[in-house]
């Protein structure tokens, strides 16, 4: 009962609801997300409840459609491919399995471009400086931080990558590259092995880089085309409830968006 807690209150605040959709991370098999509903509904006593992986979220938060890739490069990386009857997972499967694509592999990426340099085993780049800079300690101290610490921490070194490529270092150009082609594989072997449409949507950190999302529509195979949304994913989540409680349409869209767009 503990575990509905929010729910429960939500549902004594507002009165009994038509329906209740939770898009939430930790759904991966296909029973996690009707056994968690069945518990829901159980315990708020909702008739229509239904929970899914909160990519659904994303994606209902950019497109209509029932066939569409999605993709989320934070600081992890996974792609589903979403076909009318199923949804597929590829990737995501922690930063130690991962080939890269994320924004621990691109902070990675970063640190281990000023190290390699302070010991001359690779190029020069402007890395080195705003590394220490943002780490706010030499490289020899912060090598053995990256291994007190959790992926997140490695990741938050990605943003100067692109820093660092504005101002047209070849170094940080060359992992900003490597990592969108990563990414942008996987997208195009799951629109390749998947009936999965044409669209492409693509959420998180990193994804929503400009300059990111610019290199990922040139890797992307022909006819495929990128949407990065615009609405946040509590909109989509909306979006998705009112579906599963049958009121969608586009009055209920317009409502939805000035009352949660911003979100």
């Amino acid at each position: 009962m503990a575990r509905f807690a929010r729910v429960d209150t939500l549902v004594g605040n507002t009165g009994a609801p038509d329906g209740i959709y939770i898009g939430t991370a930790g759904i991966f098999t296909k029973d996690d997300g009707p056994r968690f509903a069945v518990a829901v509904a159980e315990t708020c006593g909702v008739e229509k409840v239904k929970c899914e992986n909160d990519v659904m979220n994303v994606i209902a938060s950019a497109t209509a459609e029932d066939r569409c890739v999605a993709g989320v490069c934070g600081t992890g990386m996974i792609i589903y491919a979403k076909e009318p009857d199923r949804v597929t997972r590829l990737g995501g499967w922690g930063y130690l399995l991962e080939h890269g694509g994320s924004g621990y592999a691109i902070g990675r990426d970063v640190i281990r471009a000023a190290v390699g340099e302070s010991e001359g085993t690779s190029a020069a780049t402007a890395l080195t400086p705003l590394v220490e800079r943002k780490a706010g300690m030499a490289l020899e101290r912060l090598v053995l931080e990256v291994y007190r610490r959790e992926s997140a921490y490695v990741a938050s070194f990605a943003p100067l990558a692109f820093e660092a490529d504005a101002a047209d270092d070849t170094v940080a150009n060359e992992i900003i590259v490597r990592n969108v082609r990563v990414f942008a594989g996987m997208l195009n072997h799951a629109a390749s092995a998947h009936d999965c449409g044409d669209t492409v949507v693509v959420s998180g950190g990193i994804a929503s880089n400009a300059r990111f999302s610019e290199l990922l529509r040139r890797e992307l195979k022909d006819g495929l085309r990128l949407v990065v949304p615009t609405h946040s994913q509590v909109l989509g989540a909306c979006f998705n409830c009112a579906r599963l409680c049958g009121v969608d349409s586009p009055t209920i869209r317009e409502r939805l968006v000035m009352e949660y767009g911003k979100c």
